[in-house]
């Protein structure tokens, strides 16, 4: 299965390789990128997709954010992109400030995982 290939994207900048070429994600890392992606992105931002983003930010800085809110959002972001097998997604609380988000690729063997610790914001380990 094609899963896509993106711009290789750390801390949302593209990065570039020593002798000025872009690298380039691709398989299912892509997905996980995008799912990153949509997590750091605010609902309505792109005028271009007004369904896309995430209200993790609000969560995040609210009075007290709710675990079950910030592993709900997770999910529903994870389940939300077609590449994905809904029944394999799972986020958890694996410390304080820190989640796990887990899920197989439709047609793939094994699962992506993604470590997010959300003090201070919005951050992709």
């Amino acid at each position: 299965m094609d899963y896509g290939s993106d711009f290789l994207l750390v801390d949302g900048d593209i990065v570039f390789t020593p002798d000025g070429d872009v690298h380039t994600v691709d398989g299912p890392q892509t997905i996980a990128q995008d799912i990153v992606s949509e997590l750091n992105t605010a609902p309505g931002s792109l005028p271009w997709d007004t369904e896309a983003g995430s209200t993790i930010a609000l969560i995040l800085n609210s009075e007290i954010p709710d675990d079950e809110s910030i592993i709900s959002e997770q999910e529903r972001i994870a389940i939300k992109d077609p590449r994905v097998d809904p029944q394999t997604v799972q986020a958890e609380k694996t410390g304080e400030n820190t989640y796990r988000l887990s899920f197989t690729p439709l047609a793939a063997v094994l699962p992506e995982v993604l470590d997010f610790n959300f003090t201070g914001g919005m951050n992709n380990e």
